[in-house]
């Protein structure tokens, strides 16, 4: 920070340095460069007028006056602020360096630095940035309070960032309400696959109950018939064995009847 600080001051010194270098003879080419430059202007030659303005300023770099009608020529250079070419944009740009260094010289040059902040303040209206512009305009109004024109650009300013609050606010309402259908929608989709997998899910755990059941089923007719099974071959050995009981009875019968004492 104490860098950037000592950075600025000799900056300062420097420019200041250079306002007592400036000899007679190259004031006076200055200022003839100014007012040939101010020709220019007025046939709307603007290009060479701004080329003028440029050596009026490698002349005397702090010549407020050149550089603010340096700004004003790259400004004129474009029609249509609408257009966002390289080329606009570089002199657009390029305005705003120029009016941004006169701007703050509010306390040596009052009536451009009133002047600069105004043209600002058009700049970042074309721009539709109307916070700046309305900045720019306050701005322009504090140093010169009598300028009409600053308060009347001021005024439209204010109505045009006002409705473009209003609109960001609704269109920030409209996408809150279209984030919201998008969620209930996607909601209820979710929602719906789930009840489809519970439903398959339920068919498939009753597919699986009735497999089950006709497991059980099978097994209980297996189960029925090894049960009778055994039955018939209980009753079966039974009868066996009475048969065999009686064939023997019947002997013993038939010796009791041929025994001799």
């Amino acid at each position: 920070m104490k860098s950037r600080l000592v950075y600025i001051l000799v900056l300062a010194v420097m420019a200041a340095s250079s306002v007592f270098t400036v000899s007679a003879e190259s004031t006076r080419k200055e200022r003839r460069l100014i007012n040939r430059g101010n020709t220019l202007y007025k046939e709307r030659k603007f290009v060479e007028a701004q080329s003028t303005y440029q050596e009026a300023i490698s002349e005397n770099p702090a010549s407020a006056e050149a550089r603010y009608n340096l700004g004003l020529s790259m400004v004129r250079q474009v029609a249509n602020p609408a257009d966002t070419s390289s080329r606009n944009r570089a002199l657009l740009d390029g305005a705003r360096k120029n009016f941004s260094e006169v701007a703050s010289l509010a306390r040596t040059k009052p009536g451009l630095a009133a002047k600069a902040n105004f043209n600002l303040g058009n700049l970042e209206f074309n721009a539709k940035d109307y916070q700046k512009a309305v900045d720019y305009y306050k701005q322009a109004l504090r140093i010169d309070p009598s300028d009409d024109f600053a308060r009347k650009n001021l005024r439209i300013a204010q109505k045009n960032l006002q409705k473009q609050n209003q609109d960001q606010n609704q269109n920030k309402d409209n996408n809150q309400d279209k984030q919201d259908k998008d969620k209930d929608k996607n909601d209820k989709e979710q929602d719906k696959d789930q009840n489809q997998k519970d439903q398959n899910q339920n068919q498939d755990q009753n597919k699986d109950k009735e497999r089950k059941n006709d497991n059980r089923q099978n097994l209980s007719q297996q189960s029925a018939a090894q049960i009778l099974q055994a039955i018939d071959n209980k009753e079966s050995a039974t009868r066996a064995r009475v048969n065999k009981a009686n064939k023997g009875d019947k002997s013993e019968a038939s010796g009791r009847n041929t025994r001799r004492w």
